[in-house]
């Protein structure tokens, strides 16, 4: 073929598209992970190890979820440092944990100076001076100093960017589900000892947790050296194959061996993205590259997923729990704390569930299911909530709890998940840790816009608050359709030819590769009854 013979992207995608699938589906990857890998081995034992630290890490940050919602509903809280359950200075110090996270956020991109394992020590380390910080403040500004030295600490807490690293690529839904549950564990632990610490009438009943909030980092700190590997993307980063190889042996095989087909294969797709990575800003503290046409469409993805997260209405349900229930008649402190703690328990339970769900469904299922479930119990809340002002009937309370409660095992089936898979997914590897650190600071800005407006909100409209998140959601629900790509049983490597393949809308090659990888199955199957 000569140079006038080769299809240009631009006049001929389709042909672009066709080379691209027949590539990528060359080795089928993910028969390859659970072939190479029983997790009834040593092989086995160590990635319960790595999910041990990385789940102490992020029940460290769920921790933060109970403590805040349940001294919410401590009198002596609000009586030492004078300020009522709703209304600005409380938005204020849950805003300010949201501003710490945008100004930590930019520093997530050192992950690819001191590795992965690095920045999530970094980031525990501050999580625990912030909790020592905030248990013996005796002045709001030094509680608030606190709070925003917590959001600082959690911005470089990446571990969904680790566990989606060093997954094996079929186990990868399961293992970030059941870490991302780990949220709800942190938040439980500490609500169950809230309970007890509200009989006392002291300082104590709200200084102990806030103390306790540094448990979890703690661990951390101490472990995770000891018990975790480096990422084998982060090491091929720094030019370490060797070591990359002998990461992905021990954590992807059952032999350990670096010898093991899966493990060129896993090395080679890891190369090759960085080879086909078009962009030049590889300088860590580069943002600039966010702005270039060739990764344009994933910060369209980030930035609406980032949003996406914070303002679907959960956290009225997390931060603002007390007052909204005040709306529905609940205001006395051992109930709601008990709500707290069962729609806390509703949602590590359904995360678990959905943590088997997100590798049986597409990535997209899941996230309309999530949309449109959020959206019909947010406006039954809403319908329920507005018969509660006008009779006080009890029956309009109950059904409002319900819809609570319906509506967290709905996030946490669908949507829990993928909080922490899908925004690691749809970044390649030298865009990674700059993108989660980007990831933090949009979900930083979009969680200080909303945790202030809803604590101002709750106190000026009351239950009407609800009808915003109706709203939003249905908008986000249309755009979700139209620009978030899939990226099930892709490994991370295939997932950038969704976004850098020329001439080729990115929905619409995720749903082609998917197509051309069920057809290859299919084939295999035949090919095998005859």
């Amino acid at each position: 073929m000569n140079d006038s013979e080769i299809p240009d992207p631009k006049h001929d995608p389709e042909h672009v598209e066709e080379a691209v699938l027949a590539r990528l589906t060359d080795d089928d990857l993910w028969r390859m992970s659970q072939e190479a890998l029983t997790l009834n081995s040593w092989t086995g034992v160590r990635l319960m190890l790595v999910m041990f630290v990385q789940c102490c890490n992020m029940a460290g940050y769920g921790v933060d979820w109970g403590i805040i919602s349940g001294i919410d509903d401590f009198s002596t809280w609000h009586d030492y440092f004078g300020f009522p359950s709703s209304g600005g200075t409380y938005g204020t110090l849950n805003a300010l944990m949201s501003v710490g996270t945008i100004a930590g956020a930019p520093f997530m991109a050192f992950a690819d100076v001191i590795g992965r394992r690095g920045i999530n020590f970094v980031g525990n380390f501050l999580v625990l001076a912030a909790a020592i910080l905030q248990g013996c403040s005796r002045t709001v500004p030094q509680f608030m100093a606190g709070r925003f030295m917590l959001g600082f600490g959690t911005a470089l807490m990446s571990s969904s960017q680790y566990m989606g690293e060093i997954a094996p690529l079929h186990l990868r839904g399961r293992m970030v589900g059941w870490f991302g549950a780990f949220y709800q564990v942190g938040a439980l632990a500490t609500l169950g000892a809230m309970i007890g610490l509200a009989n006392l009438s002291n300082n104590w009943s709200w200084r102990a947790p806030l103390l306790l909030e540094g448990l979890f980092p703690l661990i951390v700190c101490s472990t995770i050296y000891f018990l975790t590997p480096e990422s084998p993307r982060f090491l091929i980063l720094r030019g370490k194959k060797e070591k990359a190889r002998q990461v992905v042996a021990r954590y992807s095989t059952t032999s350990g061996d670096v010898n093991e087909p899966i493990v060129d294969v896993v090395i080679r797709q890891i190369e090759e993205s960085l080879e086909s990575d078009r962009t030049s800003f590889r300088s860590f503290w580069d943002y600039r590259v966010f702005f270039t046409k060739a990764v344009r469409y994933r910060l369209l993805v980030l930035a609406l997923y980032s949003v996406f997260q914070q303002w679907n209405g959960g956290s009225i349900i997390t931060y603002y729990m007390s007052p909204a229930l005040d709306t529905i008649g609940i205001t006395a402190t051992k109930p709601q704390l008990g709500v707290t703690i069962g729609t806390t328990a509703v949602y590590f339970v359904f995360t678990v569930v959905g943590s088997h769900l997100v590798d049986i469904f597409r990535r997209r299922t899941l996230i309309f299911a999530g949309l449109s479930t959020m959206i019909l119990f947010e406006f039954a809340a809403t319908i329920t909530s507005w018969q509660y002002s006008l009779s006080g009937n009890k029956a309009s309370a109950d059904l409002t709890l319900l819809w609570i409660y319906l509506y967290q095992a709905c996030s946490a089936t669908f949507v829990a998940t993928m909080h922490n898979l899908y925004p690691i997914e749809v970044l390649s590897l030298p865009l990674r840790a700059k993108g989660m650190g980007l990831y933090s600071l949009i979900q930083g800005a979009a969680g200080a816009v909303q945790t202030y407006g809803i604590s101002v909100g709750i106190q000026k409209i009351g239950y009407k608050i609800w009808v915003v998140y109706v709203v939003y959601n249905t908008i986000q629900l249309i755009l979700a359709y139209f620009i978030f790509p899939e990226t099930s049983k892709l490994s991370l490597e295939e997932i950038d030819a969704v976004f850098e393949t020329p001439g080729i809308a990115p929905v619409k090659m995720s749903l082609d590769i998917k197509k051309a990888k069920k057809e290859l199955e299919r084939s295999a199957r035949e090919g095998e009854r005859v």
